[in-house]
């Protein structure tokens, strides 16, 4: 047996366990030294050279210094991954020292950990909210889409549509146009739906042109009594003659060889469509004179047996069409007027009855409408059109002040006109930013 300090040298070719006891691990207090090829010894041991050989029991130091060392340098790495988010839970940078230290202790260390822990698990709940919410958003947004454009379909599958027939009297270089303003040519005729369109004349005229330069709604009536060229007839008549000629699209060619500017597109509505639209926005607010209201209540057979009382009143769809039709009592410029004002009205209407009930309109008025827009070119127009229609009407009507007279061809009295003066007037009325030529 060996006395004092000395120490047996271990033999390492037998099989007795070797592990240090914890009462006797001396070496958990090693001082840090993460360079473990170089350093030297710390109990002043000389440096081991491979050369000299292996003692066995500096070898069994070194091993296990490592050990503590390597483990003490895994705890600093552990601290030092919660820093950042250290800084999260303390935004002031001196905090950073709340992490372990000799002067703090194991349980400021503890309570670090924890406080990382629990802004980690606010940060994951935070984050883990915000896409549960983003999702439910889109979700119902793609929801009113689709409802939005099932609606939107179902009504474009009422509407009767038309061809397109290409102008062959005029090309379209010949025209003025514009990729911000859309041309919609309304007609309105009194025809039932098995008459056809050649067998009607337009009883008004009347061309809706959306302004997207100007964000405005600018309406052009056009005189049926107006003496033009009729191109597919080769001749000259009235313009609601037109209809009679060359259908829907026979009034349109000859508004565009006349005056010069290009027409996107035709609707037609029919009398009783027109009283459908008036009475499915609840009526039209209309000031009815005097003078107005006796020319219909007098004439019931030429009205319809409808009765109108002076005074501003919310008419219903017959008494409006009954006053859009008054003709008697003064000029066809007063009359398209009163058409003018109802289009406006009728537009406004269904502006403020909101989405459903602008939906409800489009639906009851749809099997009425024909035209030669296709689908696609009316979802284009819807689109382009909301800017414009909340930004005001301007209107006028053709001919123009001082460019026409009064005449008898055949017997029948019309309204000759200087048709380069129209001309003029109606592209710069249409296409110029200050219109001037409003009633």
């Amino acid at each position: 047996m060996l006395g004092g300090d000395q120490m047996a040298p271990r033999n390492y070719n037998d099989d007795r366990d070797r592990s240090v006891p914890p009462e006797e691990d001396y070496y958990g207090r090693a001082p840090i030294d993460l360079d473990f090829n170089s350093r030297e010894n710390k109990r002043g041991e000389p440096k081991i050279e491979e050369e000299d050989g292996i003692n066995p029991t500096l070898e069994y130091d070194r091993y296990y210094r490592e050990q503590d060392t390597q483990k003490i340098y895994n705890q600093q790495q552990d601290i030092r991954q919660t820093r950042p988010q250290q800084r999260h839970d303390y935004p002031d940078s001196r905090n950073d020292d709340l992490r372990y230290s000799p002067r703090s202790g194991k349980k400021d260390a503890e309570s670090n950990r924890r406080t990382a822990g629990s802004a980690k698990a606010k940060a994951k709940k935070k984050g883990g909210k915000a896409p549960k919410i983003l999702s439910a958003v889109v979700a119902v947004v793609l929801v009113i889409v689709m409802a939005g454009v099932g609606m939107v379909e179902a009504v474009l599958g009422k509407i009767n549509y038309d061809e397109k027939e290409e102008n062959a009297y005029v090309s379209a270089s010949e025209l003025q146009s514009s990729r911000k303003v859309t041309n919609i040519l309304l007609l309105g005729v009194d025809a039932r739906s098995e008459d056809k369109d050649e067998a009607s004349r337009a009883d008004t005229m009347m061309l809706i042109s959306f302004d997207g330069e100007n964000n405005c709604v600018k309406i052009t009536s056009f005189l049926r009594d107006t003496w033009v060229y009729i191109p597919v007839a080769d001749k000259k008549q009235r313009l609601n003659a037109a209809c009679t000629y060359g259908g829907y699209s026979g009034v349109a060619d000859t508004i565009e060889y006349n005056f010069g500017i290009e027409i996107d597109g035709y609707v037609v509505a029919d009398f009783e469509m027109f009283k459908v639209m008036v009475d499915s926005i609840g009526g039209v607010e209309v000031e009815v004179t005097e003078k107005e209201a006796k020319e219909v209540t007098n004439h019931p057979g030429r009205y319809g047996n409808v009765k109108l009382d002076a005074g501003t009143y919310t008419l219903t769809g017959e008494q409006a069409l009954a006053y859009c039709r008054i003709r008697k009592i003064d000029t066809d410029w007063k009359r398209t007027e009163r058409q003018r004002t109802v289009i406006q009205a009728i537009i406004k209407g269904v502006l403020s009855s909101g989405p459903i009930g602008a939906y409800k309109a489009a639906s009851n008025v749809a099997p009425y409408i024909e035209t030669d827009l296709t689908k696609g070119e009316i979802r284009s127009l819807a689109l382009r059109a909301v800017p414009c229609l909340t930004g005001g009407f301007e209107q006028t009507s053709c001919p123009f002040d001082g460019t026409w007279e009064y005449a008898n061809h055949g017997g029948a009295s019309v309204i000759d006109l200087n048709v380069d003066e129209n001309k003029d007037k109606l592209i710069d009325f249409i296409y110029s930013s200050n219109s001037s030529e409003n009633e």
